[in-house]
C-alpha cells in the first residue's frame, strides 16, 4: 500500500490500557495510519459512528461494555457493518478466538504479536474491505441508546436460541426412536420420551445413572462398547440389543452411538439412538419360518417326484412292449403312441425336477467332455422333428463350418436345447419357423446359442419371471398359460452350472429369441 493511501486511512484503537493503546498507536503511526482512540466499549462504539474509521482494533475486556458487545453492535448496523474489526486481546483461552469470530470480527490476534504481523493483518483487511452499503449520519449515539441497542441484540439472540432449543426438544420428544445423551463419565444427562416409554421410567429417574443402571446389563454393555469404540476413532457397527421396561415388556432395538462435541470440536459426551426394530425382528422370524416351510415343500416335492419315477419308468416300459405282443388296429396304435408320448413328457418333467433340485443344492456333478457343437445341434433338432412336422413348422439350422469343440455336459446341453426348441415349436403357429443358430464371437471366447421362433412373443415384464421355477406367463389368447414353468428354470440352472448365462429378447407379435452363452475352454 503506497504512503498516500496509508495516510488517508484511519484506525480506531479501543483499549482500556493506556500503555497498550500508546504502543498500538506508535506502530500504526509509524506505518502512516491516522489513529483515534477509545478507552471503553461505549466510547469505542461512539467513535466508530463519529469517525467512520477504515478499521477498528478492539480489546475484549473494557469498562462499560466489552469488545464482544461492541463488535456485535457494529456488525448488526448496515451503516458501520462494513468496517473491518480486529479483536486484539491478552487472553489465549481456547474459546476466545471462537467467540471473537462468532461475534463478527474479521480477525483475531493475541497481544504480544510482532508489529509486522499486526500491520500485515491491517493491510490485508483494508485491501479486502467493502464500501459502506448505507451512508448514515455521523452523529454518535448516546450511551443509553448504545446500551439499548445491545440489549435488543442480546434479547433477539436469546429469543432465537430459546426457540431453537424448544424446536430441538420438540423434535426429540416426538421421535419414535429413543434418544439418550451421556457425559464423559458415561452417565445419563438427558433422555427423550420414546426411550422413557421403552424403559417405563420418568426422565428425572434416569438422570445421573450409569448406562447399565439406566438401560440394564445387556443394552448398557452394548452402549459402553460402542461409546468406547467411538472415542477410539473406530466406526462402530450398530448393535442389536433389547430394552426391558419396569413391567417386563421387552423392546428389541438397534443401538447407534455418536460422539457429542462442543463448539470447539472437543468431545463432551455421546448421543445414543435406540431404534425400535420390533417389526424387523417379526419379519426376520417370519422369513425363517417361510424358509423352513419352503424347505419342507422342496423335500416333499423331491420325495414325491423321486418315488414317481420308478413306477412311471415301469409303465412306459410296459407300453413300449405292447406293440410286440400282437397286432394293433389304427385306433389302438394311436392311443398307444399318445400314452407313450405323454409318459415320456412326464418322465422328462420328473427328471428336470430332480436335476434342478440337485443343481440348487450343489449335489449334481456335471460330466464334462469335449462336445461337437454341430452334433449336439443335430441331436436336439432330431428330437423335436416330429412335433415340428405335425404342426407344419420349418426347422432351420445355422452353425458355422468347423466350430471349435466345447467343454460341457453333453446330455444337459442337449436337454437345454430340446427344452428351448420344444417351447419355440409349441408356441409358434402352424406355418411358422423355428431357428437354432450358434455363434462364436471374436471378442469373447464363448459359444452363443440362439433359438428363435415366429410366435406371438413374451411381454417384457415377464422376462425375469419365466426363468423361475413354476414361473408362467399368460398368452394374450384366451389367457392360456405358457408351459409348466419347469423347462426354462432347468435351462437357467444348467447353463449357470456351466458358468454361462441365459436371457431372452422378445416383442409381442414379433416372436422370441432365447440366448445362452457358454465359455470356451476347460471348465
Amino acid at each position: 500500500m503506497i504512503a498516500t493511501e496509508v495516510e488517508s486511512k484511519t484506525v480506531l484503537v479501543a483499549d482500556d490500557s493506556p500503555v497498550v493503546a500508546a504502543l498500538l498507536s506508535r506502530v500504526l503511526h509509524g506505518a502512516g495510519y491516522r489513529v483515534v482512540k477509545a478507552a471503553d466499549g461505549i466510547a469505542a462504539a461512539q467513535q466508530a459512528y463519529r469517525e467512520r474509521p477504515d478499521l477498528i482494533i478492539l480489546d475484549i475486556t473494557m469498562p462499560r461494555m466489552n469488545g464482544y458487545h461492541v463488535c456485535r453492535l457494529l456488525k448488526s448496523d448496515p451503516v458501520v457493518a462494513h468496517i473491518p474489526v480486529i479483536i486484539l486481546t491478552g487472553s489465549d483461552r481456547r474459546g476466545t478466538e471462537f467467540w471473537s469470530l462468532h461475534t463478527g470480527a474479521d480477525a483475531f490476534m493475541v497481544k504480544g504479536a510482532e508489529p509486522a504481523e499486526l500491520l500485515q493483518t491491517v493491510e490485508r483487511l483494508l485491501a479486502a474491505a467493502l464500501p459502506a452499503m448505507i451512508v448514515g449520519s455521523t452523529e454518535a449515539p448516546g450511551p443509553e441508546e448504545i446500551l439499548s441497542k445491545v440489549s435488543a441484540l442480546m434479547d433477539g439472540e436469546l429469543y432465537a436460541n430459546t426457540i431453537g432449543r424448544i424446536e430441538l426438544k420438540t423434535v426429540l420428544q416426538n421421535l419414535h426412536d429413543g434418544v439418550l445423551t451421556l457425559n464423559m463419565q458415561q452417565r445419563v444427562s438427558n433422555a427423550n420420551h420414546a426411550l422413557c416409554q421403552m424403559l417405563g421410567a420418568k426422565p428425572e429417574r434416569l438422570l445421573g445413572l450409569s448406562c447399565t443402571e439406566a438401560l440394564g446389563e445387556t443394552a448398557g454393555a452394548h452402549v459402553q462398547e460402542l461409546f468406547e469404540q467411538a472415542l477410539a476413532g473406530q466406526e462402530g457397527t450398530p448393535r442389536d440389543s433389547e430394552l426391558t421396561s419396569q413391567d417386563g415388556t421387552r423392546t428389541p432395538v438397534a443401538i447407534h452411538v455418536v460422539l457429542l462435541r462442543d463448539y470447539l470440536d472437543a468431545t463432551v459426551g455421546g448421543i445414543c439412538l435406540f431404534q425400535d426394530i420390533t417389526r424387523r425382528k417379526e419379519t426376520e422370524a417370519l422369513y425363517e419360518k417361510l424358509k423352513v416351510l419352503d424347505q419342507l415343500k422342496e423335500d416333499l416335492t423331491h420325495m414325491i417326484v423321486h418315488d414317481l419315477r420308478t413306477p412311471l419308468t415301469s409303465l412306459l416300459g410296459g407300453l413300449q412292449t405292447m406293440g410286440s405282443l400282437g397286432d394293433l388296429n389304427t385306433d389302438q396304435l394311436e392311443f398307444l403312441e399318445m400314452s407313450i408320448s405323454g409318459g415320456e413328457t412326464l418322465l422328462r418333467m420328473i427328471n428336470d425336477l430332480l436335476d434342478m433340485s440337485k443343481m440348487e443344492d450343489g449335489s449334481l456333478a456335471l460330466e464334462y467332455a469335449s462336445v461337437d457343437v454341430g452334433g449336439v445341434v443335430d441331436r436336439s433338432l432330431q428330437q423335436i422333428d416330429a412335433l415340428a412336422r405335425d404342426k407344419g413348422l420349418s426347422l432351420e439350422r445355422h452353425v458355422p463350418d468347423g466350430p471349435p469343440l466345447l467343454s460341457a455336459d453333453e446330455d444337459k446341453l442337449v436337454r437345454v436345447l430340446v427344452n428351448l426348441l420344444g417351447n419355440a415349436a409349441k408356441f409358434t403357429p402352424p406355418g411358422g419357423t423355428v431357428t437354432l443358430s450358434v455363434d462364436f464371437p471374436v471378442e469373447v471366447p464363448e459359444a452363443v446359442f440362439a433359438v428363435r421362433d415366429t410366435g406371438e412373443g413374451i411381454p417384457r415384464e415377464a422376462f425375469g419371471r419365466i426363468f423361475e421355477k413354476f414361473g408362467q406367463v399368460e398368452t394374450r389368447k384366451a389367457g392360456r398359460k405358457m408351459s409348466t414353468g419347469l423347462g426354462l428354470a432347468f435351462c437357467k440352472l444348467a447353463v449357470e452350472a456351466h458358468g454361462g448365462r441365459i436371457w431372452v429378447e422378445s416383442e409381442l407379435g414379433q416372436g422370441s429369441t432365447f440366448f445362452f452363452a457358454l465359455p470356451l475352454g476347460p471348465p
